[in-house]
């Protein structure tokens, strides 16, 4: 009964805590909070994610490519890592968006899996912003989009390291990456068919003192089972990306308990489905996000367990939350959530 009661008056000290905008801001001209989302100058000593949003789409050789994931991380010296780069129509939106942080360089990219809505505009981004090192899963795609990102990483000498689950690399000296998918070897992981390759997203996890994010491409729900039991809480996680855009191929229940986050966001340009929405929102009780109707999310921690939340837009559609007046939200109290559980 005691622990009943301390995890339900953490919930609400939670909730109370979310939902108080400790700044005072001001929406620009346009009524958005863009200056605030993409504003470096405290970014210094935290680790910080920025997920952009992007709309643009278009018509491949037989299907409709969507606007993909594209994640932004500094870490608290100032080092820039990028997860994913959407299509290649996407360029100039991602652009201007890394325009406004002042990004010159990309010091890491992570290609999650090699799908056209992942990355799309790999060499694009690499000919404006010299990349210093990609990691990438262990499947050889046959697609054009894959064959013309990994021509240019041969021909510039970009170093380039395919990761399996075990392994770990460092994202400046205080930020750790602990990979958990995909398995060793190749086998079925390397098949061509959509599944396949979801299941092949490499799932990472940043860990900054107190505080962590995880991402894990459009790993799908029997993906997401294989880690889970075969890592249990040490995929547990503060601050996550959902899989797959937020489709109900993704997104398993048992995941999402096992990850316990206190910040989701959806990358797409619609919201996929309600149905993952709400159970993130009410079920799981975790801030949700999506760039549809948020705009691009910033989410950053100093690595105690605290996390400041800034979205560029006031959304129109509240089933999933209300947002703050200013679209600004603050965690307080994730590690103690955490323990009280």
């Amino acid at each position: 009964m005691k622990r009943l009661l301390l995890c339900i008056l953490a919930v609400l000290v939670l909730l109370t805590s979310c939902q108080t905008a400790s700044k005072n801001i001001e929406p620009d001209e346009n009524g958005l909070f863009t200056s605030y989302v993409f504003d470096t100058s405290e970014d210094s000593g935290k680790l910080t994610a920025r997920y952009l949003a992007l709309k643009a789409v278009y018509i491949g050789s037989q299907d409709k490519i969507n606007a993909g994931d594209c994640t932004v991380y500094t870490s608290p010296e100032g080092l820039v890592m990028m997860v994913d780069c959407s299509n290649r129509n996407s360029f100039d939106e991602i652009d201007q968006q890394l325009q406004m942080m002042g990004v010159t360089d990309i010091d890491i990219f992570v290609m999650s899996h090699p799908h056209a809505d992942h990355i799309g505009c790999l060499a694009q981004l690499a000919r404006k912003y010299p990349i210093h090192q990609v990691y990438k899963n262990n499947q050889v795609y046959d697609s054009v989009t894959y064959r013309e990102a990994m021509d240019y990483i041969l021909e510039n000498n970009i170093p380039c390291t395919v990761l399996y689950e075990g392994d770990s690399f460092m994202f400046g000296e205080q930020v750790k990456v602990d990979v958990f998918n995909p398995p060793t070897g190749l086998g079925e992981w390397a098949n061509q068919n959509t599944a396949s390759s979801n299941n092949c997203s490499l799932a990472l996890k940043l860990t900054y003192g107190d505080s962590s994010f995880w991402t894990s491409g459009d790993l799908y729900m029997d993906g997401e089972l294989r880690v889970v039991e075969k890592y249990g809480d040490a995929i547990d996680s503060d601050v996550m990306k959902m899989n797959h855009h937020g489709y109900e191929t993704s997104n398993n229940k048992n995941f999402i308990a096992a990850i316990s986050p206190e910040v989701v966001v959806g990358m797409h340009e619609s919201i996929t489905s309600q149905t993952v929405a709400m159970m993130y929102s009410l079920k799981y009780k975790a801030l949700t996000f999506y760039n549809c109707q948020d705009g691009a999310v910033r989410v950053s921690t100093p690595g105690d367990g605290t996390y400041d939340v800034q979205c560029q837009m006031l959304r129109e559609k509240t089933f999933y939350g209300e947002p703050a007046a200013n679209c600004h939200y603050t965690i307080s109290n994730a590690a103690d959530m955490k323990a009280a559980e």
